[in-house]
């Protein structure tokens, strides 16, 4: 019998299979899991895959091999400053249930003080720990991380954050330090947890360019994300890197921290992954690539053209290669375009 969860860690390690894996970018909002199943029936073999309210068998037997984790990035924290105003456990302004572009990390006494980042609770662990060994000869795991520079910009804001860069880098870098060591811990715990891939989300771009120049997040970022990514190798694990936005620039630096893959990969932002299959090859996996446009709007027929195209290219340029779509599934998503991607990808003939 194909093993399909552990297709996925050798194409994730490098490898090319003869199968090209499926990933899941978090579970999907329950109005395109509505429409989804109004459409196609998803058979139940009691496996107990439920998680948080959410039964990952759904996903599993849609066809997908892995899956982000959101739900154990932090346990509760904040506090309220109003009826439409609070702060969370990463220091970020929320208003109105959205983050506002301002933060509470302004000086160092501020973070040297701040008790309102808390990890998952004993319980939430355990919870977790649990489903992964249910899960573990079926659907993959990948455990979410927050990333480093979305947290230091929104627990700053933007405004602050960009003036900083300028008048007090060192600054910047304490309170990278601070998400650091939290992701240190965080780490730890999931491992504990028998956690072994992980997914650092950092949206690090626009579209058609980065956030910020690329030396300056060299600078700041590539070592404390070797770190991380040392730790995770170090206890036997594997990490993917996602960012939303143009990364282009970024692709060689992501490969230098050692990073095991890259996800999401945009075309709408400008990311031409046809382009990145000749210029890194076997050098790192790529994981993602199918637009959310294409999947919302497109037709069954592009979908399957898209996929046929991906495949045969990453084959081509002896690139690892996972599909998926580059964010989460919504309720705009049309799940004739979700199962046209499963089901090509899943049939398409490797020669």
């Amino acid at each position: 019998m194909f093993d399909r969860s552990r297709n996925f860690i050798r194409v994730l390690s490098g490898e090319l299979t003869n199968n090209i894996p499926l990933y899941c970018t978090g579970y999907p909002r329950s109005e395109f899991m509505n429409n989804f199943k109004t459409r196609y029936t998803l058979n139940h073999t009691n496996k107990n895959l439920n998680l948080n309210n959410n039964d990952y068998e759904l996903i599993y037997n849609m066809g997908f091999d892995a899956i982000s984790l959101w739900d154990f990035r932090r346990g509760k924290g904040g506090y309220n400053i109003n009826d439409q105003m609070r702060v969370d456990g990463w220091g970020r302004l929320i208003k109105n249930d959205w983050y506002f572009w301002d933060g509470m990390f302004k000086n160092k006494a501020v973070i040297d003080s701040w008790n309102h980042l808390n990890l998952p609770s004993k319980k939430s662990i355990r919870s977790l720990s649990t489903f992964i060994l249910r899960a573990k000869e079926n659907l993959i795991p990948v455990l979410s991380l927050p990333g480093l520079f979305e947290k230091t910009w929104q627990s700053m804001g933007f405004v602050y954050f960009a003036k900083m860069l300028k008048k007090d880098i060192e600054f910047v870098k304490y309170v990278i330090e601070f998400f650091a060591k939290y992701i240190e811990k965080l780490i730890s715990q999931l491992l504990n947890a028998e956690a072994c891939i992980f997914l650092i989300a950092d949206d690090c771009g626009y579209k058609n360019r980065t956030f910020i120049p690329t030396d300056i997040w060299d600078n700041l970022f590539f070592t404390p994300y070797s770190k991380i990514v040392n730790d995770i190798h170090s206890n036997k694990g594997m990490v993917i890197i996602h960012s939303d936005g143009y990364i282009t620039d970024l692709i060689r630096s992501f490969i230098g921290i050692g990073f095991d893959a890259i996800q999401s990969l945009e075309p709408s932002a400008g990311v031409n992954i046809f382009e990145l299959f000749k210029h890194y090859s076997n050098e790192v996996c790529f994981v993602g690539n199918l637009d959310m446009s294409l999947l919302a709007f497109g037709s069954q027929s592009d979908v399957k053209t898209y996929v046929e195209k991906l495949i045969e290219v990453s084959r081509k340029s002896h690139t690892p290669l996972i599909v998926s779509p580059t964010q989460q599934l919504d309720k705009t998503i049309s799940p004739l375009n979700i199962k046209m991607m499963i089901d090509t990808t899943i049939n398409f003939k490797l020669e």
